[in-house]
């Protein structure tokens, strides 16, 4: 009974009088230390006693399996390193400056055409997806390309570096509209058809213009890099650099701006028709 009671009135003094029973305590504790040493002493002598009376050959194979769960680890670490890299870029797109109307869909780049002389791209989207040939293709920061063929499982997208293509863009700046054309170099395009006279500085942003319902308006393509005016001829010697990271970019978002054509599995009460227009075509 006497020990109960001295329990509650401690408890009691603990609960109402902390600022006197914290430095007691503290005191304790330390009064106590070399107590809770000694104790700890058989623990660690059993542990003495087995690493001493292991032998080589256990230890070797203690080491074999150690080395096997730090090669495992080390794997898994560097796969841990790819998905956070990924999840950055998935993030990146999510966070994008650009804005996007309408509907969007994620794809992945999974291989490069291997003609060495064009710039063409593969994806891991196609006609079940609603792909369409014409569809933008963007990444976290501008045109990419445009898709030219489309398949039941993947698309190829044409990057705007490519020889044959073309896109009608305006100067950010000033609204002066040209051509960008793409040259062969994954970093380079080549502005056409701006007269000498034209108020082009280096450092312009290039905007997608609309014209020609191929892109929409107003998304980045690239900067201007270098204006070269000789004097004598009649357009300017004028380059950009894309603002897509047109070799570096792994997950790319594909706009709608129509509607695809409907798959004939997909409409069975009318074999072959096509979805309506919903407004640039392409």
């Amino acid at each position: 009974m006497f020990a109960i009671l001295l329990a509650i009135g401690l408890m009691f003094v603990d609960a109402r009088f902390k600022s006197v029973t914290d430095p007691v305590r503290y005191q304790l504790n330390g009064l106590f230390s070399p107590v809770y040493e000694v104790m700890s002493w058989p623990g660690r002598l059993s542990e003495r006693l087995v690493e001493a009376g292991m032998s080589d050959e256990a230890v070797r194979e203690e080491n074999r399996y150690l080395r096997s769960q730090l090669l495992v680890l080390s794997g898994r670490l560097q796969k841990f390193s790819e998905l956070a890299a990924e999840n950055a870029r998935l993030r990146g797109l999510i966070d994008s400056t650009i804005v996007v109307d309408g509907r969007v869909l994620i794809a992945e780049i999974v291989g490069v055409d291997a003609d060495p002389f064009r710039h063409i791209v593969m994806v891991n989207k196609g006609a079940p997806d609603g792909v369409y040939i014409g569809q933008s293709v963007l990444d976290a920061r501008g045109i990419m390309g445009q898709v030219v063929e489309v398949g039941p499982q993947s698309a190829r997208v044409m990057l705007i570096a490519d020889r044959e293509h073309a896109l009608p863009v305006r100067i950010a700046r000033n609204g002066i509209r040209a051509i960008v054309a793409g040259n062969g170099e994954i970093d380079q395009l080549a502005l056409q058809y701006v007269p000498e006279s034209a108020d082009v500085k280096v450092g312009d942003l290039l905007l997608s213009s609309g014209l020609g319902l191929r892109y929409p308006s107003g998304y980045p393509v690239g900067v201007i890099t270098r204006v070269n005016k000789s004097g004598g001829s009649e357009f300017a010697d004028i380059q950009a650099r894309p603002v897509a990271e047109l070799d570096r970019s792994r997950h790319v978002l594909m706009l709608f701006t129509r509607r695809a054509v409907v798959p004939p599995a997909a409409a069975p009460d009318q074999p072959g028709a096509l979805a309506a227009p919903g407004g640039d075509n392409g």
